[in-house]
């Protein structure tokens, strides 16, 4: 276990009832929950707002050791602080914490004179301030009207004066350098339609190299609105999982540099993103919101767009710069959002169809990853999945082997697994198997290729730097023994998947060898 207890600091206008949701969700993980009420707020009414230094003492003094300290707007900030100084803090989540509440230079946040006019506010009337608060809170979460009842049925009796001081802290606060300096694991979640914290803030950090994750429709509370989704993030963090063989950002920095290459060299790609397209003339419904997952340049979206032309398409990738050229060059989806397919920042149940070609291959979590994929699919919503087989570039990988030890293609996972973790998530359907072979005139024009679209080696354990002429002789030499007339065969064993959330007979894998002439 690698912490043992779980510590929830909620923040300005709140108390601990916000976590209450949340704490339902975890109820069955093995750490203890403690949630702490700030000066002034819940449980600690009567007590004053002390200076922010004196207040972070008090708060450390609180926390038990080895613990994960969970943050919410006010509350996160602190916990950012409390992170940074603290050895008792093992793991660190914020959920809607700005780096900075209010504009600073070129950070985004509420506008200084705005922040100002609500300070003010609330000195002459708390109480009416307080309710238009709640109102900022819930707008633009998709359950608002529940949202906005739930906040306002907490209204205190009497709002203490010391809340001017808890205001006055917040604006000052300013975690702007010390979030990239953050020496512990540590994931900030934000709502894509926060009306308080602008999601532009969420990618400034993630910008920055700092872990985000955007919620779609969701506000200031996803805690309280969606605490399925907070705690399936907490979850994740909290429980330690074995190494996969690559860093996802690996894989995001190598599709973001191949964003303006990718389409000129991604024949193969675009041939099973079509073959992939034409599964859908046997879905069981229309589907009036499509996730196109691992989007890339758009070329996907593109074709859902005319094959669904009425539908919502929303277009996720793991590399923001691939997002931006299909915003640029494809701008037919509705919705762009940079995130990790294994921690899908979307609604339970929102979505029609799951639409993913040659993106999944990049996930090892499979269990995960099929678990978000059934959380967010709608009942009788369907999943169409194209990704790589362990058969892939095979020639490359054996002719490696004769130079050294080190591993220098991409490894992936059997067809087996693929189809053993979607039953297992309580998805069913169909798989099937294809073998395609491009040709190529030498072996570095095959790496080349494989580099303009972002599929260069990025395991952990990888051999790096260049190889000398030597090393790339011997590949060649070892390479060429493969050759035919159509050139040297590059093999890529395609599994197709088709699921959806109602048990239909799975097939027996089928494999047909095709051949395109590279």
């Amino acid at each position: 276990m690698s912490v043992e207890h779980i510590v929830l600091l909620h923040g300005w206008g709140g108390d601990s009832r916000c976590w209450e949701p949340l704490q339902q969700q975890l109820s069955d993980l093995p750490q203890t929950i403690q949630c702490i009420d700030l000066p002034g707020f819940g449980g600690c009414v009567a007590e004053a707002w002390p200076q922010t230094e004196v207040l972070l003492q008090q708060l450390e003094a609180r926390l038990p050791d080895n613990c994960l300290l969970l943050g919410w707007s006010l509350g996160g900030m602190l916990a950012v602080k409390l992170a940074a100084r603290s050895h008792k803090v093992r793991q660190l989540v914020t959920i809607a914490a700005n780096g900075s509440f209010i504009v600073r230079d070129d950070w985004p946040g509420m506008a200084a004179e705005v922040f100002e006019n609500f300070c003010s506010a609330q000195q002459r009337e708390p109480a009416k301030n307080w309710q238009r608060f709640c109102g900022l809170q819930a707008r633009g979460d998709s359950d608002m009207r529940a949202l906005l009842k739930t906040l306002k049925g907490w209204q205190p009796q009497e709002i203490p004066a010391g809340w001017n001081a808890a205001l006055a802290c917040l604006g000052a606060l300013d975690n702007r350098q010390l979030l990239t300096e953050l020496q512990r694991p540590a994931l900030h979640i934000f709502g894509a339609q926060d009306a308080l914290v602008p999601a532009v803030a969420a990618e400034k950090l993630r910008a920055a190299g700092v872990e985000v994750v955007l919620i779609e429709n969701a506000g200031h509370c996803p805690q309280l609105s969606q605490p399925g989704k907070i705690a399936a993030l907490v979850r994740q963090i909290v429980s330690p999982r074995e190494e996969t063989p690559l860093d996802k950002s690996a894989v995001a920095r190598a599709f973001g540099r191949a964003a303006t290459s990718y389409d000129a060299a991604a024949h193969l790609q675009r041939a099973v993103c079509r073959q992939l397209l034409a599964e859908t003339e046997n879905l069981s419904i229309t589907p009036r919101r499509i996730l196109d997952l691992g989007s890339g340049t758009g070329y996907g979206s593109e074709l859902l767009r005319r094959r669904f032309p009425d539908a919502e398409i929303i277009a996720l990738d793991i590399a923001p710069q691939m997002l931006q050229y299909a915003r640029a060059e494809r701008p037919l989806a509705d919705g762009y959002i940079a995130a990790d397919a294994e921690q899908l920042p979307l609604a339970d149940a929102c979505i029609d169809l799951v639409f993913s070609s040659f993106a999944l291959q990049w996930c090892y979590r499979l269990p995960e990853l099929f678990a978000e994929i059934r959380r967010v699919m709608a009942p009788g919503a369907s999943a169409l999945i194209s990704t790589l087989g362990p058969d892939t570039l095979r020639e490359l990988k054996h002719s490696w082997a004769e130079v050294d030890d080190r591993v220098h293609v991409n490894r992936f996972l059997p067809a087996e697994t693929w189809i053993g973790a979607a039953t297992e998530s309580g998805l069913a359907g169909e798989l099937r198997c294809e073998e395609r072979v491009l040709h190529f005139d030498s072996v570095t024009g095959l790496m080349r290729e494989l580099k303009s679209i972002g599929a260069q080696n990025v395991n952990r354990g990888a051999g790096r730097g260049m190889l000398g002429r030597t090393g790339l002789r011997r590949l060649a030499q070892a390479y060429d023994a493969y050759r035919v007339d159509a050139g040297l065969p590059a093999s890529y064993e395609v599994i197709y998947l088709r699921l959806t959330r109602h048990a239909v007979s799975l097939e027996k894998v089928e494999v047909v060898n095709e051949t395109a002439r590279r």
